[in-house]
């Protein structure tokens, strides 16, 4: 009985351990593929779209509409408060190409995807190196903007995570 009894538990241990390790992978590629929905995202400057996939700090986030089109008309409106940063703005996400998604690092309900891409301005052309710092709310993984409460610094935070350094 005490043999049974233990090659039941190794059993049950085994099985535990691949379905822990299917929920990692799960969670690995769905991550991954959220930092890519991401950079497809911004590159289409799709606001009303931003809605869907970011995640605010829960004081912000009672601050945020929640509408996606009214998101969007308040991103545009704040982003176009400077028209020079509006323009420079719009030509760096103009100029993202060959963005590229790495294996995610999962840890809990966070997730860090090395990313790179491609960015064409005026000619000149660098590649970027970063990480897409994603968090899982429910079943859905979310750009992470939860580091601050001041909406812009939490924009800042995340995009110069997101986008790195130049390699070249």
């Amino acid at each position: 009985m005490k043999k049974a009894t233990a090659i039941v538990s190794v059993f049950l241990a085994l099985v535990f351990a691949a379905n822990a390790q299917k929920v990692q992978n799960t969670d690995q590629a769905d991550a991954a593929a959220a930092a890519l929905k991401v950079f497809q995202t911004l590159q289409k400057q799709d606001w009303a779209g931003l809605f869907h996939i970011v995640s605010f700090s829960p004081a912000l986030q009672k601050q945020m509409p929640s509408d996606p089109s009214e998101f969007a008309r308040q991103f545009v409106s704040g982003l176009n408060e400077n028209a020079e940063d509006a323009a420079a703005t719009r030509k760096l996400f103009d100029g993202m190409s060959e963005i590229k998604v790495g294996t995610a690092v999962v840890t809990g309900n966070k997730a860090a995807v090395p990313v790179s891409c491609r960015i064409t301005i005026e000619g000149n052309s660098l590649v970027f190196n970063g990480t897409a710092n994603m968090i899982k709310l429910g079943n859905m993984w979310r750009w992470d903007m939860t580091s601050s409460d001041d909406p812009a610094e939490a924009t800042e935070t995340a995009l110069t995570a997101l986008l790195g350094m130049p390699m070249n």
